[in-house]
């Protein structure tokens, strides 16, 4: 049996994470014995991941800081477990892998990067580092994995230089994304909207990438001539408390047409509700995941133009350059205009796309194909 680490920056809500639980979920535990570590305290993803039977452990530390401490504590999980691989995911993982996998003498290590070209100077300064760090040291990665071609292309451009990279996309349980009229009636019927209301989400965590501000000025371009539409805005820090999102759409008086869910824990039911999915990405997108899951809703996509975007809708949606305001919304109500049936055509043939190019099978068997050949050919 193939013992694998996994390293990963959090366990709260997000692409990375999800992957990781996808992954676990789809392996087969009969080659395969994970166990996964995370940099911080454990979030809603650590549960799901303990759910179905892989133990879960964290190195204590505070997000946006780095303690020796952890080194020496991953150092003894290491040493307990005795894997064969040791899989990071994200930077601040990868650079944290590398160093214990040298102080423990466990020599397979394949790095996994989530993003395409970051704008770092809306991060923390050891994240900019870990960043800087990783780049130097990549000629020693035996693999790194990216989940678009677009963070390959950047990454080789920023510098990195490892042995293997490859392309391994994210991929989709269609069982548990895919169309439902039930989803649409019981999210119209919380948020106290007419049945037949039309609905646009955008799924994403409030931080400087997703770029909630375009989308927000997008809303307000729109309410002037479609004052019928609904928009959804889900994710961590996307609620009430959120003074900076409060005060945009108190300065561009969109409040009424605009529902602020917060964190969810019931994201393929959201998703599976809309009637448009947008992601507005400004920077850093790889592969998003809830593209991907939208698709296999047969939810029609806006997306910007940033990271693998444009390749996954790959003409089952509209594609717009980022930061741009005005082409966002203009894109959104190219698909508002649309006869429901036609944006139904439109979503059924996303998913199709889904299924024959990301389906998590597929995936999975990408990933296990890689760690065996890491085993047998070192």
């Amino acid at each position: 049996m193939t013992r694998i680490l996994h390293l990963i920056s959090s366990l709260n809500t997000g692409g990375a994470e999800m992957m990781l639980y996808k992954l676990l979920s789809g392996m087969n535990k009969e080659v395969f014995k994970s166990r996964v570590v995370s940099l911080i305290p454990p979030g809603p993803i650590g549960n799901k991941i303990e759910s179905i039977n892989i133990q879960v452990d964290h190195l204590g530390l505070d997000r946006g800081f780095f303690s020796p401490m952890a080194i020496f504590k991953l150092t003894g999980m290491i040493n307990e477990f005795k894997p064969d691989l040791i899989q990071t995911w994200m930077y601040h993982s990868d650079l944290l892998g590398f160093l214990t996998s040298k102080i423990t003498r466990t020599g397979k290590v394949i790095w996994n990067i989530r993003c395409s070209s970051m704008e770092l100077t809306h991060y923390h300064f050891f994240t900019r580092w870990a960043v800087i760090l990783c780049k130097l040291l990549s000629r020693f990665s035996q693999v790194t994995i990216t989940n678009s071609y677009t963070a390959r292309a950047d990454h080789l451009k920023m510098g990195y230089r490892p042995k293997r990279f490859q392309v391994i996309p994210n991929g989709f349980d269609l069982s548990q994304f895919k169309s439902s009229e039930a989803a649409k009636i019981e999210l119209r019927r919380e948020l106290k909207l007419e049945e037949k209301a039309l609905c646009i989400g955008l799924i994403a965590r409030y931080d400087p990438k997703k770029d909630h501000s375009t989308f927000l000025k997008a809303i307000n371009r729109i309410t002037h001539t479609h004052r019928n539409c609904n928009f959804i805005l889900c994710g961590d820090s996307v609620d009430s408390k959120n003074a900076e999102l409060i005060n945009i759409m108190r300065e561009l008086e969109i409040g009424p047409f605009v529902h602020l869910l917060g964190r969810r824990g019931d994201i393929s039911r959201i998703i599976g509700a809309m009637d448009i999915i947008v992601l507005s990405s400004a920077f850093g997108e790889g592969f998003p995941n809830v593209i991907g899951e939208a698709m296999s809703c047969e939810v029609p996509c806006v997306v910007t133009d940033v990271g693998d975007s444009a390749r996954i809708v790959g003409g089952n949606g509209k594609v717009v350059p980022p930061r741009n305001p005005g082409a966002l919304a203009k894109a959104i109500i190219e698909l508002i205009d649309l006869t429901p049936e036609a944006r139904q055509t439109m979503g059924k043939k996303a998913r199709e796309r889904i299924n024959s190019e990301y389906s998590l099978e597929n995936i999975v068997k990408q990933y296990e194909t890689l760690y065996r050949s890491m085993t047998v050919n070192g």
